[in-house]
């Protein structure tokens, strides 16, 4: 029992001290991002904060709501060939990113985050008086970042896959929303 809290404790110390010697970590790195969004048959805000964990990862937490009226989206053709009537409307998200890597030597600044990642969202069935239902989303896109100093934008461009239950139709109906964005963004 004691050689094997004392191989522990020897494992534990060497492995913090072999990590100490790879060099300072990279500087954090914090972006809070406030902006609009558009999916076919809806606009929202949007919100989050991003935070670098290495040079190359990021780690986004945030989300979306929309205060205006749903309308029926213009594609309405979905896969398998099923009519969609589904509109996004509100969602939570979990982002990790990984960034392209690249310098950055002028005064602009960009960066460029290729992101995966999933959350729950609202969709509005058009065919059902716009009753909302909450589903579990899968999500991908690119976000394009360019700053001057603490200041900049972010352009966000993301495709939502969810799988909600249609009452009219008596089925999951497999759906895809596209998500195009624009935020402002401080860095700190």
């Amino acid at each position: 029992m004691y050689r094997a809290l004392l191989m522990v404790v020897l494992c534990t110390a060497l492995l913090s001290d072999a990590q100490a010697r790879r060099g300072l970590p990279a500087a954090a790195k914090n972006r809070a991002h406030a902006g609009v969004a558009w999916t076919p048959g809806s606009a929202m805000t949007v919100a989050g904060f991003d935070s670098r964990m290495t040079v190359n990862m990021s780690m986004d937490v945030g989300g979306f709501i929309s205060f205006t009226e749903p309308t029926a989206p213009h594609h309405k053709e979905g896969i398998l060939g099923v009519d969609n009537p589904w509109v996004l409307r509100h969602g939570l998200f979990v982002l990790p990113g990984l960034r392209i890597p690249h310098r950055n030597r002028a005064a602009l600044k960009w960066d460029a985050i290729v992101k995966g990642g999933f959350g729950p969202v609202w969709l509005a069935d058009s065919e059902s008086r716009y009753e909302l239902q909450i589903n579990p989303a899968l999500v991908s896109g690119v976000d394009l970042m360019l700053r001057y100093g603490v200041w900049g934008i972010r352009m966000e461009n993301r495709v939502w896959y969810m799988k909600p239950f249609s009452k009219y139709h008596k089925t999951e109906i497999p759906t895809v929303r596209p998500q195009i964005g624009l935020a402002l963004q401080r860095e700190f």
